[in-house]
């Protein structure tokens, strides 16, 4: 059969249905099963902790043993990192793609995403430790500051002398010295907040574009920015203790009370009430933090499961598996050797008192050589003499034991012991078997979502694409002194006629509004998303679906190095991709969830500010320091 345009559509169209119903069967599938699923009765309490750290898609913990524990988005399964299974930590400290801790000898270990080399601590023993976004910092024993990862804007170039605390956060970081006094570095920004106010500190925190600390004298200040009051603590409050968090921050009281300000759109500024603490913790859109019992207790975004900190369960149950993408149940006993103090992780025995028998005394009878017994001495009472020991008499008792009825328990005891493992054992089996099956149906889903996406591409070729000729294009070459164009600056007037060959390129289908394409120059500018213009891109680990973007060109007259950065204060999970060339359609150069460091050549280029949320709207700021200038970014004005 000779298949034509419309025929070919025909097809496409029927695969295209034929993937989406099998996808759609399968997650029916998977949710029937997981609402199949019973759990026995139980007592469950909160996982016990002696620290915690609270990220911004997961959260970590330390046992009272020093084991890690860690929940939330694919905490268990590899994309953040798997936390250690063997060894204890002494501290931990957790952001959003990694997670750094110091083992009992000092020394840093790190899992998780290890783009720009910010999971790759250096050697040597420290005493302090704080994971960012792209880059981790520390305190070796001297007292000295060491930063690893992203090294654009000076984030891992820490100023000389000694510090007692430091705390990393998106772009910046600060610490206390050991005379009392807050220093900072890293990406300035335009909010100030690598400025920290004068006077000597106790502790400090830094969130996304802003830092908290508590002055010696009680006083609780923050610096950098203040959207919907996160830079503005309470007047009438004390705190023993701060975290700041990505858009909020949370103080505790010494009487255990949490009080937290700034945005709470997802409750992460609700802490319980009632509830005590003794460590609190601020993430991205949820907070953590150990109650007076020792017990995680969690409130906030919970997506991805993060502020749901895992259980220990009182008692022989059958455990509740829930097969999702996102939360795959973990044993948090074992190996049992970590947690060989918890009581609810000790292998069960059987409950129960053995019988136990009374001694019976049987005094000893005195007789003659008959066997006659002898008559009963008379007790004379004597005077009793300060320097001569009173004797003591002796009773001789003989025990009266039941062996073979004690025998006989402890094999009956042994018995059950001995089945109950075998149904602990079964029960993990039964785990990794439907754990297998998820991951392995998670791949045959995310193969149908490729085929789709594909199907879906090549149905919109065949309704835009052109059937013209390609067209020729060419470019002449300046041969005077290069220079950078800037936000509309002239472009310099080539100074050679000479013209290169042109090459033919295929006409591209592009629906998107010339109105979504602006120009962004050295220094930074605000912008908004709303529903004028979208986005084709889906960016790693979002939702399909559609996305709003604003796209901003660019061009370089010579090779330079440059640093793009977004923040928004009104939409999370703000995302960038570099196109080469003018517009949605450009070969993608590079990407990154809120920076991009590249070495261009020379040529035009556009920046796509979009999310990870489906149609959000909001405002963001979009910064670019081109190096080549030997200018700031910091020094640019708002356009």
């Amino acid at each position: 059969m000779r298949f034509t345009p419309s025929n070919s559509k025909l097809a496409l169209y029927s695969l295209t249905a034929i993937a989406a119903a099998l996808l759609l069967l399968i997650l029916l599938s998977n949710s029937d099963n997981a609402s199949a699923q019973q759990a026995s009765t139980a007592t469950t309490r909160p996982i016990t902790l002696s620290a915690i750290s609270a990220g911004v898609f997961h959260t970590c913990g330390l046992r009272p043993n020093g084991a890690t524990v860690c929940w939330g988005r694919y905490a268990d399964r590899g994309l953040y990192g798997t936390a250690p299974q063997s060894g204890t930590f002494k501290s931990i400290s957790t952001h959003r793609w990694h997670t750094c801790g110091i083992r009992p000898d000092s020394a840093v270990e790190c899992w998780g995403s290890d783009y720009y080399g910010r999971a790759t601590p250096p050697s040597g023993t420290f005493t302090s430790i704080s994971a960012g976004l792209n880059h981790t910092c520390g305190i070796k024993t001297d007292g000295s500051v060491v930063c690893w990862g992203l090294t654009s804007g000076g984030r891992t170039t820490p100023p000389s002398g000694t510090f007692t605390s430091i705390s990393a956060g998106e772009s910046h970081t600060c610490g206390i010295k050991t005379d009392g006094s807050v220093a900072c570095w890293g990406y300035p920004g335009s909010f100030g907040r690598t400025t920290p106010p004068s006077g000597t500190f106790t502790s400090v925190s830094v969130g996304n574009n802003h830092t908290c600390g508590i002055s010696t004298d009680g006083r609780t200040e923050c610096w950098g920015y203040n959207v919907q009051g996160v830079s503005t603590p309470p007047t009438n409050e004390t705190f023993a203790s701060i975290s700041a968090g990505d858009r909020h921050t949370c103080g505790l009281r010494s009487d255990g009370v949490v009080v937290c300000w700034g945005i709470g759109s997802s409750g992460q500024t609700t802490p319980p009430a009632g509830v005590t603490f003794t460590s609190i913790s601020a993430g991205g859109f949820h907070t953590c933090g150990i109650n007076a019992a020792g017990g995680a207790v969690c409130w906030g975004d919970n997506q991805f499961g993060q502020a749901t900190p895992p259980t220990i369960v009182s008692g022989t149950t059958t455990p509740t598996l829930t097969p999702t993408a996102t939360n795959t149940p973990t044993d948090f006993c074992d190996p049992p050797a970590q947690f060989a103090n918890d009581p609810a992780c000790v292998t069960p025995t059987a409950t129960g008192t053995p019988p136990t028998t009374t001694p019976t005394l049987t005094p000893t009878v005195a007789r003659d050589d008959s066997g006659a017994p002898l008559p009963t001495p008379t007790l004379t009472p004597t005077t009793t003499r300060a320097d001569v020991p009173t004797p003591t008499p002796t009773r001789t008792a003989t025990t009266v034991t039941t062996s073979g009825n004690a025998n006989a328990r402890i094999s009956q005891l042994e018995g059950q012991s001995r089945t109950q493992q075998e149904q602990i054992t079964t029960l993990r089996n039964q785990v990794t078997t439907q754990r297998d099956q998820i991951e392995e149906q998670e791949g045959f889903i995310n193969s149908l979502r490729d085929l789709i996406r594909t199907l879906t591409a090549r149905l919109d070729a065949l309704d835009g694409g052109s059937d013209g000729a390609p067209a020729p294009t060419h470019t002449p070459t300046a041969t005077n002194t290069p220079v950078t164009v800037l936000d509309g600056a002239p472009t310099p007037t080539p100074t050679s006629t000479t013209i290169p060959t042109a090459t033919p390129t295929s006409a591209s289908r592009s629906t998107l509004n010339p109105g979504c394409i602006g120009r962004i120059g050295l220094g930074w500018l605000t912008g908004t998303w709303n529903a004028d213009c979208q986005s084709d891109k889906t960016p790693p680990t979002a939702k399909e679906g559609t996305r709003y973007a604003r796209y901003y060109a660019f061009t370089l007259d010579a090779p330079s190095r440059i640093t793009v950065t977004i923040s928004s204060t009104d939409v999370r999970d703000a995302y960038l991709y570099l196109l080469r060339g003018s517009g949605d359609e450009g070969e993608i150069v590079n990407r990154g969830d809120s920076e991009i460091v590249e070495q261009l050549d020379t040529g035009t280029y556009t920046i796509e500010a979009t999310t990870y949320n489906l149609e959000t709207v909001g405002n963001f700021t979009l910064t670019l320091d081109i190096a080549a200038t030997g200018v700031s970014a910091a020094a640019g004005a708002p356009r």
